[in-house]
């Protein structure tokens, strides 16, 4: 006969068993140690080139004390995907550039219509009809005449340029993709850092200078603000002692404001504007050519906003860099979360206490 425990009992104190082969806590809830655990293990390439290992190592910690970090790693793969934005986009302006120039070389030969981006024998008989030939007979085989090889030809030709534009296109997406979240973790320290350099009163949370980012409408204006702070707590030449100086004081580069301008221009001018708003409507060659000509410019456009992009996180990375080695090494203690339900609790215990204050003042009015 065994004396002991229930079957399968664990005789050591609860936070050191066991559930399910894996250590754990009482209450089976992640700490913040398990979540900055996780995001140290979770190192994987694509996350840091993106910026998402470094935006969660910073929500794991942001409530915690913290002092200036540099933003030289960041800065240098925000840059470095940058330059890939810069590189597709202006790939991109020359494969529309070229799409638009066969265009023009067909009207110059005397076609009145852009020829189909698939080969098929429904598409390839509107084809021929439009421009006045009959190149597939009724049992959908291709007629192999001089006009109609040549017809051939024409189709094919179109299509590798529309391709070749299309594969472009999806790479400039993917490289947007990356280059939105290294550019907000580049934006979430820069910001981290404006309170670690003896500044009071920041107007933009870390989070914040992020999030407007991607909200519609306030992504017009948004940013910049976001930026001219940046720039203002950042310059060296303000105040070390006077921590409320820079908000009036500090400098903001013409480079900021150009950058404003630009993402204003690329936000209602890009090329998925050019074909639904600017040129929804093309029924013939010559809109056809001209909305591919308008492509080119949105292309070169969105390599424009690349380089002003590169341009003002150098300026801004070479600014706090400055400013922190004048004042120093300074540690930040964020302000604590607060707690919906204990202020809901406190509310709560405010008015309880009005109220019976009002009811002693009615009894003791009341018995005189």
């Amino acid at each position: 006969m065994t004396t002991g425990g229930p079957p399968n009992y664990d005789p050591r104190p609860p936070k050191d068993r066991r559930i399910g082969g894996v250590e754990s806590n009482r209450s089976g809830r992640r700490t913040r140690e398990d979540q900055q655990r996780n995001v140290q293990n979770d190192g994987s390439l694509i996350r840091r080139i993106s910026g998402r290992n470094e935006m969660d190592r910073a929500k794991v910690k942001r409530y915690e004390p913290y002092t200036f970090e540099s933003n030289a790693t960041q800065l240098r793969w925000t840059v470095l995907l940058l330059v890939l934005w810069v590189a597709f986009s202006l790939w991109l302006a020359f494969a529309d550039r070229a799409t638009a120039n066969t265009l023009t070389d067909l009207k110059q030969q005397g076609y009145i219509s852009a020829p189909p981006t698939t080969l098929s024998p429904q598409t390839m008989r509107d084809f021929g009809d439009r421009e006045g030939l009959t190149c597939v007979d009724e049992a959908d085989v291709f007629i192999g005449t001089p006009e109609c090889v040549e017809l051939f030809d024409v189709q094919a030709r179109y299509e590798s340029d529309k391709s070749r534009g299309s594969f472009l296109f999806v790479g400039l997406i993917a490289v947007l993709l990356a280059t939105s979240f290294a550019f907000g973790a580049f934006s979430h320290r820069a910001s981290r850092n404006i309170l670690a350099l003896n500044n009071a009163e920041q107007a933009f949370s870390p989070e914040k200078a992020v999030m407007w980012f991607f909200i519609p409408i306030f992504n017009l204006i948004k940013p910049w603000q976001v930026f001219k702070e940046l720039f203002r707590g950042s310059d060296a030449d303000v105040s070390k002692t006077e921590q409320k100086s820079w908000k009036e004081k500090g400098r903001v580069p013409s480079i900021v404001h150009v950058w404003a301008v630009i993402w204003l221009v690329v936000f209602v001018y890009n090329p998925i504007t050019i074909g639904r708003l600017w040129n929804s409507v093309r029924e013939n060659m010559d809109e056809i050519i001209v909305a591919h000509q308008r492509l080119v410019i949105a292309d070169i456009l969105l390599a424009v906003l690349g380089i002003a992009a590169i341009l003002v996180i150098v300026e801004l990375h070479k600014r706090q860099e400055t400013r922190h080695a004048k004042v120093g090494m300074i540690t930040v203690t964020p302000p604590l979360p607060v707690d919906p339900l204990e202020e809901a609790l406190k509310e709560g215990i405010r008015r309880k206490e009005l109220e019976n204050r009002r009811a002693r003042s009615k009894r003791n009015k009341s018995s005189k």
